[in-house]
């Protein structure tokens, strides 16, 4: 299968391991790693390492674009990409006595003339592609109704389509009725409720709260949920609820943790493995990411 993954916000990804780490000292990492990234890319390659052909749509610019496409290369993604006539963000982990630390860098906007390739681009791809995964924030400068407009234009066409999104991105594609949605708790959270929870909080009182929500958005759109909670259950929400242990591991880095779910599920289910069971062996995937250094990588 041939599956495209929309992520309009592209990274590098540096991976800094210390054996000690203190604020305000000189530290000097023990390893380090570079990787094409941000959660498009993670995706790409998990469904690459997962042994399909993966396309991943975004946009590149400024000094380092070659040297992002010689990562992707490397990682056997095919890059579909216009000029967005802006730099790449770079964002770094930060991993010390079994935890991790992430350093964002903000996107910066893409220029005006950069959404028109883009949407020519998609038009192009899905049409060689059996499934599609959008995922992540845009960056600055594109349409609201983009990420909605992908959707109808990939159902119309009869792609499977998983969405690992937030927010109104998330709220304005479900009129198009995608197969599947991936937020974690804490973006479901945001987005449906209004909620703030942070990924140390106590997310107890929080299942009563997003249930009947996750219910209803089955009942209108007919659109199954797999929520992803971290080291907790799976929440699944399909014609009934049910949830999904997850493996306790000792996590070496859990950067990508979520787009190996995304990219795993969105292959069993397009080959015809029952719910559960595809949502057991996405969170198999996912745990294989998080015993890894690198992001986004089972290997």
């Amino acid at each position: 299968m041939r599956v495209l993954t929309v992520c309009l916000n592209p990274t590098f990804q540096n991976t800094l391991l210390f054996p000690s780490f203190r604020l305000g000292e000189v530290n000097r990492a023990q390893e380090h790693y570079l990787d094409a990234s941000g959660k498009g890319m993670n995706t790409a390659r998990i469904v690459s390492q997962l042994g399909e052909e993966s396309l991943l749509l975004t946009h590149l610019g400024g000094q380092r674009s070659e040297e992002m496409l010689a990562l992707c290369r490397k990682d056997k993604v095919e890059i579909l990409w216009a000029d967005s006539k802006s730099e790449i963000r770079t964002c770094t982990t930060i991993l010390c006595d079994g935890k991790a630390t992430e350093l964002v860098e903000e996107p910066n906007a893409v220029d005006s003339c950069t959404e028109g390739p883009i949407r020519k681009l998609f038009s192009e791809a899905i049409q060689r592609s059996d499934a599609l995964i959008i995922c992540g924030t845009r960056a600055p400068g594109y349409s609201a109704s983009l990420y909605a407009d992908f959707v109808k234009e990939a159902k119309e066409r009869g792609l499977f389509v998983l969405l690992d999104l937030k927010g109104d991105d998330l709220k304005r594609c479900l009129a198009y009725n995608p197969d599947v949605i991936k937020p974690n708790l804490s973006e479901a959270a945001q987005t449906f409720l209004g909620l703030a929870v942070g990924e140390q909080d106590d997310t107890a009182t929080i299942e009563d709260a997003i249930k009947p929500v996750l219910e209803e958005i089955y009942q209108t759109y007919h659109t199954t949920t797999v929520l992803s909670r971290g080291s907790q259950a799976v929440w699944v929400q399909a014609e009934s609820f049910f949830c999904v242990p997850i493996e306790p591991i000792e996590a070496v880095n859990t950067i990508g943790c979520g787009d190996s779910l995304s990219a795993a599920l969105t292959v069993a289910l397009y080959k015809g493995t029952n719910l559960q069971q595809a949502v057991e062996y996405a969170t198999k995937v996912a745990t294989k990411n998080a015993k890894t250094i690198r992001p986004g990588t089972i290997f």
